[in-house]
């Protein structure tokens, strides 16, 4: 469908006027992005048994990570939980905020 539409805009952006042509791109933009999943409670108690579990035995982490509208994937080591300031550390120097974190799986 997206490609679909990148066609069209191509094809007839001659005879575009140039605000819809602005409008069209940033819907396009906009449609490639995701909303922040929301987690349940049961869910959260998870995540933070699974954190705490490969923070205390140094086991490697892949997280799923919600950043600028965009999900990404990452794999370390966690080096530091700090609840302070609600951040973990990996120990590569690589840092998330608690709040983007919806997914934890351990790499034994």
């Amino acid at each position: 469908m997206v490609t679909y539409i990148y066609l069209i805009l191509h094809k007839w952006n001659a005879m575009m006027l140039p605000e819809h042509v602005k409008l069209l791109r940033e819907w396009h933009e906009n449609d490639r992005y995701i909303a922040k999943p929301q987690l349940d409670e049961w869910t959260l108690q998870e995540i933070s048994e699974q954190l705490q579990r490969a923070f205390v035995n140094k086991l490697e982490v892949e997280l799923n990570i919600w950043e600028e509208k965009q999900l990404f994937k990452v794999s370390g080591i966690i080096a530091k939980l700090n609840t302070n300031n609600e951040t973990l550390y990996l120990e590569d120097g690589r840092n998330f905020p608690f709040q983007s974190i919806f997914g934890v799986s351990l790499i034994e």
